[in-house]
């Protein structure tokens, strides 16, 4: 058994999801072992940094281009959009930081990734307490709360997101038509301008593709949506997407 506390466990303590008598253990254990004190500080310094970053009125602004966008597409699109760009409950409930390493298409598993691109998706602004959605196992949502995708670009140029859900709709996040769009370099993660909120009932499968070159929105559409057939329409089964590159997979579980 190992003498230190597991990094999930530190984020667990950081985001309020351990029990009293739990919280209390590790804490007192993070205060005195250098490591996973280390460690904790890591963690809650990258959350400081993420609010200061991401301020309220930066979410706000979010909001209200998601909203103009939405009463433009409406005049030329009536049926709305299943994610809703929303960000301000996100504000008030700042989310923790878990990274998640992209995930190489190699059949029917999922490998992490070795180069240096980073893909996350946090999960936040609901009843329930800030975490990671994990690319390698399902995760409930509760009602009302949103997510969010970044990235940290390594050696890849360009991305793109879709999702898809437990009827084989697939839907464009970002970029939503033409080609992958430019990722940023530098160290630190880049988050996509504001937030989704899933609405409906069942499983929803969101990818994030990286690529050296650029791609159009709908080949990675219809990658998924043969992705989708071919695991018999269940998207907890499907498997890496037929795009070039690198991709990390999230499942949620709709309320």
């Amino acid at each position: 058994m190992s003498a230190h506390e597991s990094e999930w466990t530190l984020r667990r303590l950081q985001a309020g999801e351990l029990v009293l008598a739990e919280a209390a253990r590790v804490r007192a254990h993070a205060a005195s072992c250098t490591a996973c004190g280390g460690v904790l500080r890591g963690i809650e310094s990258n959350q400081a940094r993420f609010e200061q970053e991401h301020p309220y009125d930066r979410f706000e602004a979010g909001v209200a281009r998601a909203l103009e966008r939405q009463q433009q597409q409406a005049v030329v699109r009536p049926a709305p959009r299943r994610w809703v760009g929303t960000a301000v409950a996100l504000a008030a409930s700042v989310l923790v930081v878990v990274l998640a390493r992209p995930l190489l298409p190699q059949g029917s598993g999922w490998d992490r990734s070795k180069g240096g691109d980073v893909a996350e998706l946090r999960i936040g602004g609901g009843p329930g307490p800030q975490r990671e959605a994990r690319p390698d196992s399902p995760e409930a949502l509760e009602p009302g709360e949103r997510v969010m995708l970044g990235y940290k670009a390594g050696t890849h140029r360009y991305m793109a997101a879709v999702s898809v859900d437990a009827i084989g709709e697939v839907t464009p996040l970002h970029p939503e038509s033409g080609t992958s769009a430019p990722m940023e370099a530098g160290s630190e993660v880049h988050w996509l301008q504001g937030s989704w909120e899933l609405t409906g009932s069942g499983m929803e499968r969101v990818v994030l593709v990286m690529s050296d070159e650029p791609f159009t929105v709908e080949s990675l559409v219809d990658a998924a949506r043969r992705a989708f057939t071919s695991a018999h329409g269940d998207v907890e089964r499907m498997t890496s997407l037929a795009v070039p590159g690198e991709q990390t997979h999230w499942v949620l579980l709709k309320p």
